[in-house]
């Protein structure tokens, strides 16, 4: 399974994985599933240090590579389908980032991982329910 994690359960997973819920934990572990992790989650993690709601324990360009190797978490890169995707999409939840990732998860064919509510609004997306 393809599962692309949302920014918040990544950094759940770090820093206070008894915020997962079993189910995702396992999901996660398992090194049968591929983990993604998207360019937009990314560019969110850099402004909510850049503006200091987001404190981190190490620079965050050395926080976020040192982590995704630690993960074995791949990059998802955006791309101009992925903009025009979050774009048209319905205007649901109106945080650009979350939309980006909801498009690359209905064009991706990825399951997202989140504990936001918010995204079972949306048709054609598979959602993995990762809060407790």
């Amino acid at each position: 399974m393809k599962l692309l994690l949302d920014t918040q359960c990544w950094l759940w997973w770090f820093a206070e994985p008894e915020r997962l819920n079993e189910e995702a934990i396992e999901y996660i572990a398992d090194e049968r599933n591929e983990l993604w992790f998207s360019v937009a989650s990314i560019w969110e993690i850099g402004i909510k240090v850049a503006i200091g709601k987001l404190p981190l324990p190490e620079p965050v360009d050395s926080y976020i590579s040192s982590h995704m190797v630690q993960l074995g978490v791949q990059y998802l890169e955006i791309t101009a389908p992925h903009a025009l995707r979050a774009a048209a999409l319905p205007l649901h939840h109106r945080d650009p980032f979350d939309r980006m990732l909801i498009a690359q998860a209905q064009i991706e064919g990825m399951t997202l991982v989140s504990a936001d509510s918010m995204f079972d609004r949306y048709s054609d997306i598979s959602i993995l329910h990762a809060g407790k």
